[in-house]
């Protein structure tokens, strides 16, 4: 009778979302998962990280080089601080009941608007102007009023950490409020930029505070560990999209080609490696012992999902650069190279704020990474200076393609060198944190 009972209270949970109490996640339960909810979150995310890409390189082939990275930085950081906030609710207090699903379906909804304002966002930095704009303030806002009731309802339901959750209440509205005016108040361009940016850092900054103050909500940090991974491993699914639509367009314009399978490959390769160099760094184990690093690790975060995703607008540009022309192969070069090592870089700043150490035995691995990188700039940068790719003339494709499996070479050092170095670093970092010995699983929670 037990086992009956065990399976009708499973799957009254699996199949009646009713209106559940919101008490709080257990912050040391092991195991959890991702739920199809949250995977389902995730893919509007993703849509608006595509759109962002092909802005930038649409821009990027405009020649707008600074306004196009202006608009992008500020997109990214707007989709992934929404989709950070809302993950770090869901992992203290998501019960999947009703209220949860509709709140989720709107935010969505509201990610599908910020993204329909992506290109007035782009064309507007191009033309000196600020990339905010009211529709995106309006998607912005519609992904973050439902999270605001979901704070009060968490607050009413936990009176542990009602404190906290009323902080967020309170920090939410008032960005709210702050977006909205820098939208519809008149002001000159610069003065928008910098309450922008002012706004941007006071959001990432005031949960901080509050936590500091009001302590932390209960969130399990094995589950942030992996949904920050799954949303990084949708991301790294854009590196391929481009890639497809880069070989696509290439094979239209020239046939197929050995130079084609080489970029195919090369596109392939990178994101390989950038999932297989992500998934070196021990997020979950380590979080689940030193929870209170998450906040540094999640805000690198910040930076990584943006860098992967340009990546694939690394590959976009190639494109365009192979059908519509006019762009030169240093442009390309460096629209795939300088993202590449960004992403390695942030990727060794991850481990480095997990481990709390800073392992200078790297720098010579990094070094030997960044150098096919630097060649594919030296080599683009030699090639016809100045004028846009042109297939037609002798030797273009297989200069393209040298600088794309230059790229594709780097990404492969890195995976190499951390799979012959990187466990026993990673241990000896791990060792010398003085902290880590007395430690037992039953620590696991700063509060």
């Amino acid at each position: 009778m037990g086992g009956e009972s065990d399976f009708t209270d499973q799957l009254r949970l699996e199949l009646r979302h009713r209106i559940r109490p919101m008490p709080g996640r257990n912050p040391k339960e092991r195991g959890r998962t991702t739920t199809p909810l949250e995977l389902l979150y995730d893919l509007t995310y993703v849509v608006a990280f595509a759109a962002a890409s092909d802005q930038l390189a649409e821009q990027l082939a405009h020649g707008d080089v600074w306004p196009a990275l202006g608009a992008y930085v500020f997109a990214v950081w707007a989709v992934s601080w929404a989709w950070l906030n809302f993950t770090w609710f869901s992992s203290a207090y998501g019960n999947d009941d009703v209220l949860i699903r509709l709140a989720t379906i709107v935010q969505m909804i509201g990610v599908i608007v910020l993204t329909y304002g992506l290109p007035v966002s782009f064309e507007a930095a191009a033309h000196g102007e600020s990339p905010n704009n009211l529709l995106m303030v309006i998607g912005y806002i519609i992904m973050r009023v439902p999270l605001i009731v979901l704070w009060l309802r968490a607050a009413r339901s936990d009176p542990g950490h009602r404190p906290n959750a009323l902080s967020y209440v309170v920090i939410i509205s008032v960005a709210q409020v702050g977006w909205l005016l820098t939208a519809i108040v008149p002001m000159p361009a610069e003065v928008t930029v910098v309450a922008i940016v002012v706004l941007a850092l006071a959001e990432m900054v005031a949960p901080l505070v509050a936590t500091r103050i009001f302590g932390f909500s209960p969130w399990n940090p094995g589950h942030l560990a992996e949904r920050f991974a799954l949303l990084t491993l949708i991301t790294i699914g854009e590196v391929i999209a481009a890639t497809t639509a880069a070989v696509g367009a290439l094979t239209q314009e020239a046939g197929w080609s050995v130079e084609a399978v080489l970029i195919a490959s090369s596109g392939l390769v990178m994101a390989a490696a950038v999932w297989w160099s992500y998934f070196l760094v021990p997020s979950r184990l380590v979080l689940e012992r030193r929870p209170e690093r998450a906040f540094g690790w999640r805000y690198a975060h910040l930076a990584l999902f943006g860098t992967i995703a340009a990546i694939g607008a690394g590959l976009h540009l190639t494109t365009i650069a192979v059908v519509n022309g006019g762009v030169s192969l240093l442009g390309v070069a460096i629209a795939l190279t300088v993202p590449l090592a960004a992403t390695i870089v942030l990727i060794f700043l991850i481990w480095s704020v997990l481990l709390r150490s800073f392992d200078l035995t790297h720098l010579p691995l990094l070094l030997i990474t960044l150098a096919p990188l630097a060649a594919a700039v030296a080599v683009g940068a030699a090639s016809h200076p100045g004028q846009p790719i042109d297939l037609e003339q002798p030797g273009q494709l297989t200069t393209l393609s040298v600088v794309i499996g230059l790229v594709a070479l780097g990404a492969v050092i890195e995976v190499v060198g951390h799979e012959l170095v990187g466990f026993s670093h990673t241990l000896r970092a791990w060792r010398n944190d003085t902290s880590a010995a007395p430690l037992t699983a039953a620590d696991a929670r700063p509060d």
